[in-house]
């Protein structure tokens, strides 16, 4: 049981050192007191790198400035704190696996892939032990219904839950949770923070927060970290002011360099008479029993924008993979492509997504992190395929090696990424910014953008909308957070199962 009396947490004028190098975390030392009876909460440019400290992580100089006098130095620090990170951890099955019964080899229902955890720990308790806190985790978060089914089909709310659960199954004292609330939509949102605000004192929990995301109201107390460390903590009424500087300072970034699309020759065509670019005919998505998309009617025009809209499991997703041939139904004649039924023999996956981009965090998920940022952003010439272009037979441009060259290099350092650096050793907002520019880069007749602007940094979200408006293609964006998707025009809504859709203008 914790001790309510003993701080958590308290660095007294602590500097943070990675191991084996001299160089500071942050340049001015950390002097912070968390309360076990505080509910904390950072945010900042660089709050996910104080969450690592308060994890244990990093050496702290001198030896003593960082304590849990609440452990009573019963146990070693690291070993009852959890730093959970929801950016992308999880190797899901490739997109047809979501439908229907294909599986991966290494696909698991949630039951195996929490219990698979579980049996990792190396905390000495007994099988009966260890079969009453996963039942405990399980019922706390709500995933006793959700046990036997394949983790690459739970919503983005239940795969929230579902991490959370594997970090807790190690019986932390401290849970840190960095962007819980990342993908989620408003009800997901509130029922996982109210989850969240639920667990403490066992385990205590820390949440890493945007700049831009509300801090929930269970939160009693706010730090911002920037660059140089800890700029402020106390109550939320005692950060509001510089909460609010923060967001203030979000709205008023301003890009002044547009970037040069006529000589990289990277300008949206149009194809004569073939005005309707997705058109899709009462088309019902079912299987299993369940619908999940009914009489489903959209038509997506040339240089149209649109923001597809739905909670978590309303079929976004399936919607996409439809129109990417991903999906096992996508064979369909009610389902045309530039006027052109979708039959097979007439049409196949690679004529298909010759001309889309498509940067989702699937993608993410499954991209090979030996690439360089130059090799990942040059898959985007490739249909179907990871592979570099001299690899590859399906092309989707007409490009020399030269030019594929240079309008690679262009964008690569539009955006600030180096093609040198592998992608693995990318910070997630290059990671992010590699694969837009990947599904940019042959110059697509259809851009997707599923929360492909989530989780990058301010200054590379307005970068990135700026570059879709002037680049002026065909646009269908998924995102809960409106700062997080470019300028659209009209929008179609899906609220699952049976229910129809709904579509408009965006004001």
């Amino acid at each position: 049981m914790t001790n309510l009396k003993r701080p958590l947490v308290q660095f007294n004028n602590c500097i943070l050192r990675p191991q084996y190098t001299s160089k500071e975390i942050f340049p001015n030392p950390t002097t912070l007191t968390i309360l076990p009876t505080q509910k904390w909460a950072f945010t900042g440019t660089h709050k996910t790198k104080f969450l690592e400290a308060l994890a244990g992580q990093y050496t702290a100089i001198p030896a003593d400035s960082r304590s849990y006098p609440f452990l009573e130095q019963q146990v070693w620090p690291s070993s009852v704190t959890k730093l959970v990170s929801f950016a992308t951890d999880i190797k899901p099955a490739y997109l047809s696996a979501r439908y229907e019964s294909y599986r991966e080899p290494e696909d698991v229902d949630l039951a195996s892939f929490l219990k698979k955890s579980l049996d990792s720990t190396t905390d000495g308790k007994s099988a009966e032990e260890h079969a009453q806190v996963y039942e405990n985790v399980v019922k706390r978060l709500g995933l006793e219904s959700l046990l036997g089914q394949w983790i690459a089909t739970l919503s983005n709310g239940q795969m929230r839950r579902a991490r959370l659960a594997r970090g807790m199954l190690s019986s932390p004292k401290i849970l840190l949770a960095d962007e819980p609330f990342l993908g989620l939509d408003k009800v997901s949102t509130l029922t996982l923070s109210r989850l969240l605000g639920e667990l403490a004192p066992s385990p205590h929990v820390i949440l890493g927060l945007r700049t831009h995301e509300p801090v929930p109201e269970w939160i009693s107390h706010v730090g911002v970290i920037d660059e140089s460390g800890l700029i402020k903590a106390g109550t939320r009424e005692e950060v509001a002011e510089t909460l609010q500087d923060l967001r203030d300072r979000r709205n008023s970034i301003f890009i002044d360099q547009s970037y040069d699309f006529e000589t990289a020759k990277l300008l949206p065509g149009r194809r004569p008479g073939a005005d309707p670019v997705i058109d899709i005919e009462s088309f019902t998505i079912a299987y299993k029993g369940k619908v999940v998309l009914k009489d489903l009617n959209w038509t997506v025009m040339q240089g149209e924008r649109w923001h597809l809209r739905g909670d978590n499991g309303t079929g976004k997703s399936t919607l996409l993979s439809i129109i990417t041939g991903d999906h096992p139904q996508s064979w369909n004649s009610k389902i045309r492509l530039f006027n052109e039924p979708r039959k097979v023999g007439r049409q196949n996956y690679f004529s298909i997504n010759k001309v889309i981009g498509h940067a989702s965090p699937e993608i993410h998920a499954i991209f090979p992190s030996t690439l360089t940022a130059f090799q990942t952003v040059s898959t985007g010439f490739t249909v179907g395929s990871f592979l570099p272009p001299s690899s590859v037979s399906h092309m989707a441009t007409n490009l020399t090696k030269d030019e594929q060259t240079e309008r690679i290099l262009s964008l690569l350092e539009y955006f600030n990424v180096n093609p040198d650096v592998q992608f693995s050793d990318l910070n997630l907002n290059d990671q992010k910014l590699a694969l837009f520019i990947r599904a940019i880069v042959k110059n697509p007749e259809i851009l997707i953008l599923d929360e492909a602007f989530s989780g990058m940094n301010d200054q590379s979200i307005f970068r990135c909308k700026q570059f879709v408006d002037e680049w002026g293609g065909t646009v269908i964006a998924i995102g809960h957070v409106e700062d997080e998707i470019p300028r659209c025009d009209k929008f179609i809504r899906l609220y699952g199962g049976e229910n129809l859709v709904e579509q408009g203008v965006i004001e």
